[in-house]
């Protein structure tokens, strides 16, 4: 017969038992004896054998693809928790579809829409907006680094999230130890679960220090951007000279606060500020930026997230249905 495309019935005739048998075999349904999987396999691996996977989604009403929902593709700690994502689902088989939102809830809502109208077999949400009132899906779904408003219910997902207040009680006590005494914080929404739980780590370092919480210290970006750090920055020292320690939930609001403190300080001599971001990017540790980061494990949103959507797209039993990862703080030259 030669090397080429092979079918089941093929398959069958080779091995010489039914079509039902390879069919349970290639799926692992049992019923068979160790010989017959054996020999199944064989004649699959000797003519390169790759199942029908439009012609399986057309049987199951699923097809081995999943949507993937992220905010910010241009942020880096979102593309690379993409990208492992897709690496780890690749070699489980199942394909992705990556739908970037630009943090817009009504472009979420178009391509959640979308994907159910393509039967995908389920969804991974990266940090997704999750407006008010939004329904728990119908689908195996899986939170990546936000918690969704209906994580009280019974809806079926799994959360993966970061040890986010532990991170902002690591970075405002860094901060503290160095010797800073008014820091301020600069975040993006509160009402975000992985910001807000960074706001309270801030809240709770600074009373165990004994200083008082100061809500004017803090400042709230519109958008996740360089630009929004660099603009807190320097509205924050404007009306709180004596600050001397930034504390952002996110690098890329880092490296904008960074920016504002090395520019000009017209009047006044510069003095050093302390600086603490998370995520840990790769520009953190470059010579122009070298900010104090705290690191999340992007490799383990990815390996888990794969393992628990497959999983429940499959039937199988999960380990767990809420995984908080911890997190490391990385010192740098931004805390003196």
């Amino acid at each position: 017969m030669g090397k080429r495309s092979i079918s089941i019935k093929e398959i069958s005739q080779l091995a010489g038992v039914s079509v039902a048998t390879v069919s349970r075999v290639i799926n692992q349904n049992g019923r068979y004896s160790k010989e017959t999987e054996e020999r199944v396999l064989q004649i699959i691996r000797e003519y390169g054998y790759q199942p029908n996977l439009v012609a399986r989604g057309l049987r199951t009403r699923r097809l081995q693809v999943v949507g993937v929902i992220v905010p910010d593709i241009t942020n880096e700690f979102f593309a690379r928790v993409t990208q492992e994502l897709q690496s780890n689902l690749f070699d489980l088989g199942y394909s992705t579809i990556i739908c970037n939102t630009n943090e817009e809830y009504e472009t979420e809502k178009r391509y959640l829409s979308m994907l159910q109208a393509q039967k995908v077999s389920g969804v991974i949400y990266i940090a997704g907006h999750f407006a008010d009132g939004q329904q728990p899906l119908q689908i195996p779904t899986v939170y990546i680094d936000r918690k969704p408003p209906q994580a009280g219910e019974t809806a079926e997902f799994v959360l993966i999230e970061s040890a986010n207040e532990e991170g902002g009680h690591l970075a405002t006590r860094a901060l503290l130890e160095a010797g800073c005494r008014r820091i301020a914080l600069v975040t993006y929404r509160p009402d975000i679960s992985s910001h807000g739980g960074r706001l309270r780590g801030y809240r709770r370092a600074l009373e165990e220090a004994g200083l008082p919480f100061d809500p004017a210290l803090i400042a709230q970006v519109p958008r996740v951007s360089m630009a929004g750090g660099y603009e807190a920055a320097a509205q924050l020292i404007r009306e709180h000279p004596d600050i001397d320690g930034f504390f952002c939930t996110s690098d890329l609001l880092a490296y904008g606060v960074l920016n504002r403190l090395l520019g000009p300080t017209p009047g006044a001599q510069r003095r050093p500020i302390g600086l603490v971001g998370f995520d840990d990017l790769s520009f953190s540790s470059s010579e122009a930026f070298s900010v104090s980061s705290v690191r999340q494990s992007v490799e383990e949103f990815g390996r888990l997230g794969a393992a628990a959507l497959v999983a429940m797209i499959e039937g199988k039993p999960l380990e767990r249905k809420h995984y908080r990862l911890p997190v490391e703080l990385v010192l740098r030259h931004t805390i003196r």
